[in-house]
């Protein structure tokens, strides 16, 4: 059956690298189809969980092998990861990348090593909390920490970055507070000791408002885009502090009104991120992970950013991750899940047939290409 909207190409704002190390285990590869990290998850609830049944059945038809497991992975393996990379991304129409190096960069491709790998452009995104970690064992001092992390962001800025972008949300939630510098200078201390004992990974509430702050301020003289997670995503995030209606403050600071806030994922909290997008020119809203991973009800969420949002405010992507295949399923899963938000949408006499190819090629390409300051694809 073909794709529709398949001539459309998609810039996929939102993703990661891919795996230097690709599944050995059809297990392994199960893996990267769950946010969990429960072997139970893993080993018996995904192979019913309907994203995955769906994707075996998808992949199967794209490898012309058998729809089941063992069968897909076998597929997979007798491609070398560059040429399966190259196939998925060329008929999945990915016209270019924006992408996270912060997730598990020891364990993937650098940005320069991934270009080779894809047959389209790769765009670096720089993750705020990724950095910081990095900068805290060499920081003498809260002020000295702060410098380094604007420096950094500052240098980063004048290379070929698209878009900063923070996890805070799967931390310490988007409720942003104010800190004074006797807090600021403790929760450093304390955070160093924590790194000292092993465990580097930042979860200091006062460290990451403020860094979050001081990145939002390079972001609007720079005018750079901020990708911020909302709903949900990691495992260990407290989903109610994951409401992007936490941003409201921020979002209407005069002082940022230079900084375009893209809402990542945003599921449960669909409708939120289309009010907000609705309401403030500078925000706009994403529904990556929301699809694929919310299957049947992937066309549902378009509708709902649709009922509030404008079509010039919402962006489609994959948040793939480690492998090329979460790529094809969720440029795949987009255009269908769109075509049957259009449907629905047009059945209730709001999106006549004549209007839906302008706005899936709005969301699935021209809104972020005019976003980040890439050249249209045709």
């Amino acid at each position: 059956m073909p794709v529709p909207f398949a001539e459309i190409p998609l810039l996929d704002q939102h993703a990661h690298s891919l795996l230097r190390a690709q599944p050995a285990t059809p297990r392994e590869f199960r893996a990267c189809f769950t946010e969990s990290d429960a072997g139970e998850i893993i080993d018996r609830h995904v192979p019913w969980s309907l994203f995955y049944r769906r994707a075996i059945r998808d992949l199967a038809d794209f490898f012309g092998c058998a729809p089941a497991e063992e069968a897909v992975f076998e597929a997979r393996r007798e491609r070398p990861l560059g040429q399966l990379a190259r196939d998925m991304f060329t008929d999945a129409a990915i016209a270019g990348v924006l992408v996270d190096l912060g997730l598990r960069a020891h364990a993937h491709f650098d940005l320069e090593s991934l270009r080779r790998l894809l047959p389209c452009p790769a765009f670096p995104v720089l993750r705020l909390e990724a950095l910081a970690e990095r900068l805290i064992p060499e920081a003498s001092s809260w002020p000295d920490l702060e410098d380094r992390f604007v420096a950094e962001v500052e240098t980063a800025a004048n290379g070929d970055l698209r878009a900063l972008k923070s996890i805070i949300a799967y931390r310490t939630g988007l409720a942003l507070e104010h800190w004074d510098g006797d807090a600021l200078e403790r929760a450093f201390h304390n955070t160093q000791g924590v790194f000292r004992a092993g465990r580097r990974r930042l979860e200091s509430k006062p460290l990451l408002d403020v860094l979050l702050g001081r990145a939002l301020q390079v972001a609007a003289r720079r005018r750079l885009p901020v990708q911020i997670h909302t709903g949900f995503g990691d495992r260990d995030l407290d989903l109610r502090l994951a409401n992007p209606a936490w941003l409201r403050p921020v979002v209407e600071d005069p002082a940022l009104r230079g900084v375009s806030f893209v809402l990542l994922h945003c599921h449960p909290y669909v409708s939120e991120a289309a009010w907000l997008a609705a309401v403030y020119p500078h925000v706009y809203l994403d529904l990556s992970l929301t699809v694929p991973f919310l299957a049947h009800g992937a066309p549902d969420a378009f509708a709902e950013a649709l009922a509030m949002a404008p079509a010039t405010k919402i962006l489609a992507a994959t948040d793939a991750f480690s492998i090329p295949e979460l790529f094809w399923l969720g440029a795949r899963h987009a255009r269908e899940a769109l075509n049957a938000a259009a449907d629905l949408i047009g059945a209730r006499g709001f999106l006549p047939a004549v209007e839906r190819r302008d706005v899936a090629r709005l969301l699935l390409h021209d809104n972020a290409a005019a976003l980040y300051g890439i050249a249209p694809t045709s």
